[in-house]
């Protein structure tokens, strides 16, 4: 089987050779390797996806991949590759462990890149293990390095993990912006790198260049000193993160900033709700009622503050700008308030 795979995937690399090697050398090979298998396709899909699924499921942490004529591992329940067996290894030679050993590093990163997955980065290129924005060594990693595709792809796994970060925050401003990536350029929705017409070095430098404007519109608001709370409410109000703080929108942000902490806050924590129901039909109608109140008290609010400090149309009823600060009071209703405030 071992030497299956190296015919497949590894005719003509100098696999033995390349198995000796250490460091930055071995670095080099493995990236070599991966992405030439990237771009070369076997049937409908890349190598890379072919090599990853002959060792591990499409799950994170790479669990092995089941084969009928193995046992089945307790820990997993999967059944396991005869090559990741301590008892088939045994009967390999040295240097046949050495050449799977590498084999699995690129088969490793392969898997991946391919499922967009997290990864350690100081493994992998030698760079700080950081997935933000900030951290330059990536983003100088990202602009400048010869390996273009696994630039794509990690500049992809970097915008589907800011977006699920935003989203975790309740930054529905930048988490949309994120996930809805354009490039006015070249008319296309920033998808998966395989499915996109754009070349590597503007498709990377599209989604580092949404990234580091949304982070320094919040460092902005750092350095005037703004709550969070008020960041967020600045940006749900003009419904996406702007390149600037506008005086106009940041009046209408901060009544709604002390309504919320003043009149709102918790005022959606009843002892009557139900945390066993699986609908809001099936809340007592206490908690419905008031509920409804609460809310409709702060739409009020939003249309008197708005008719105060905005021009017409803006934070239309039934908008999405709309939509982002009722979600917004209902989190402060529940409790979920002034969380990063310390942060200051």
């Amino acid at each position: 089987m071992l030497a299956q795979i190296e015919k497949d995937f590894f005719k003509g690399a100098g696999l033995a050779k390349a198995s000796k090697l250490e460091k930055d050398e071995r670095r080099a090979f493995v990236l070599s390797q991966v992405e030439r298998l990237l771009i070369t396709h076997h049937g409908a899909l890349p190598l890379a996806i072919y090599l990853s699924d002959m060792f591990w499921t499409a799950g994170e942490g790479r669990v092995p991949m089941p084969w009928e004529d193995i046992p089945p591992q307790v820990e997993s329940g999967y059944r396991t590759n005869p090559l990741l067996s301590l008892t088939d290894q045994q009967t390999l030679t040295e240097r046949e462990m050495s050449r799977l050993r590498l084999i699995l590093e690129v088969a490793g990163l392969c898997h991946d890149l391919s499922l967009h997955f997290l990864f350690d980065l100081k493994e992998a290129f030698g760079i700080k293990n950081d997935w933000w924005v900030s951290n330059k060594q990536l983003v100088e990693w990202l602009s400048t390095t010869e390996y273009e595709q696994i630039a794509m792809h990690v500049a992809y796994i970097l915008k589907k993990h800011a977006t699920n970060t935003y989203a975790y925050g309740h930054y529905q401003p930048a988490q949309d912006e994120m996930a809805e990536l354009f490039s006015s350029e070249y008319h296309e929705r920033i998808r998966e790198p395989e499915f996109m017409k754009m070349p590597p070095r503007d498709y990377v430098k599209t989604i580092i260049d949404a990234f580091q404007q949304i982070e320094r519109h919040w460092q902005r608001g750092h350095r005037l000193k703004l709550r969070p709370e008020l960041v967020m409410l600045h940006d749900e109000i003009y419904g996406v993160v702007p390149h600037q703080f506008d005086k106009g929108v940041l009046k209408a942000a901060q009544a709604l900033y002390d309504y919320m902490d003043n009149e709102l806050r918790g005022r959606l924590v009843l002892k009557e709700y139900d945390y066993h129901a699986t609908s809001w039909e099936e809340q007592p109608e206490s908690v419905k009622r008031t509920t409804t109140e609460v809310l409709n008290r702060f739409a009020a609010k939003v249309r008197e503050v708005r008719d105060q400090y905005l021009a017409e149309g803006w934070v239309a009823d039934n908008s999405l700008e709309f939509y982002y600060l009722m979600d917004h009071a209902q989190r402060c209703g529940h409790g979920w308030w002034r969380e990063e405030d310390e942060a200051l």
